[in-house]
């Protein structure tokens, strides 16, 4: 009986979540593809992909590509900690809070991932920053919230891209 409580309140649970349904996107020069969720809006300008929240008006996530020259798996490594030092300097020049800083996996890519905090209270925003390099291209992408569910769908977002 308690068994069947427990899966009944887990059936509910489920039902009443609302899934967030999203659309496949391609960069137009095919460097990569993402699903964003479907009211988002996709910009794309030269070297530079923007996605912007609903309201059309408030950037979501901003994506830079810059074309560099071959790399080798050393370099890479190299310029993944220089960005990362970099950007946690500034950090902390800015009063911002270092959250985490790691390496993840893009769709197998080794990337530096920084987490950080700006402002204070009700103010304060969560900023995740990604740098990777994949094929001939350096790839910076920094997107943040002030929400914990609209920074959850951004990182669900960078986990859905595929070269």
């Amino acid at each position: 009986m308690k068994q069947q409580k427990l899966i009944m309140a887990a059936i509910l649970l489920l039902l009443m979540i609302k899934p967030v349904l999203a659309l496949e996107h391609v960069q137009k020069d095919g460097l990569f593809s993402m699903d964003v969720p479907e009211a988002w809006h996709w910009n794309e300008f030269p070297g530079e992909v923007v996605i912007a929240y609903p309201d059309g008006k408030d950037a979501a996530m901003d994506i830079q590509m810059v074309p560099v020259q071959h790399l080798s798996p050393a370099d890479i490594a190299q310029r993944l900690k220089e960005n990362s030092d970099a950007l946690i300097k500034q950090i902390n020049a800015h009063g911002g809070t270092l959250i985490d800083q790691k390496m993840i996996k893009v769709d197998q890519v080794d990337a530096s991932e920084v987490d950080f905090k700006t402002g204070q209270g009700a103010d304060a925003v969560v900023v995740t920053y990604v740098s990777f390099f994949h094929q001939g291209e350096g790839f910076k992408i920094t997107y943040g919230s002030n929400d914990v569910k609209t920074h959850a769908v951004l990182d669900d977002v960078i986990a859905s891209i595929k070269f």
